[in-house]
């Protein structure tokens, strides 16, 4: 035996490799709970962004086109269509938009 191979061995120290997957760990848990925070804060966002919605009485008190087109008939039948195109009066549709820019073009000077 060779007394050069009879020396002690010197063992073998590892290198010092960093913990990846605690980093990794710490990173997912992080980005979860930025996540989750950023989740609350836009429903407590919409919450409070919602317009309520008031209740407003019905002041228009329908004019007499307006009540007989809600008394038609609901009937698929050829003579109550008929009657019920006959009874509607269609001279004076649109007649509402006239007045509305009327209405409006006095009150802004045009």
């Amino acid at each position: 035996m060779n007394p050069e191979n009879n020396a002690p061995m010197q063992p073998i120290q590892p290198v010092n490799e960093k913990a990846v997957g605690p980093a990794i760990g710490v990173i997912i848990i992080i980005l979860v709970l930025i996540l989750g925070g950023l989740y609350f804060w836009g429903e407590r966002m919409n919450k409070g962004s919602e317009i309520p919605n008031p209740q407003v009485e019905n002041s228009v008190t329908p004019d007499a086109q307006t009540q007989n087109l809600q008394q038609q008939s609901s009937s698929d039948d050829v003579n109550a269509i008929d009657a019920d195109l006959t009874a509607t009066d269609v001279n004076n549709l649109g007649n509402e938009t006239v007045d509305m820019n009327a209405t409006a073009n006095s009150s802004t000077g045009n």
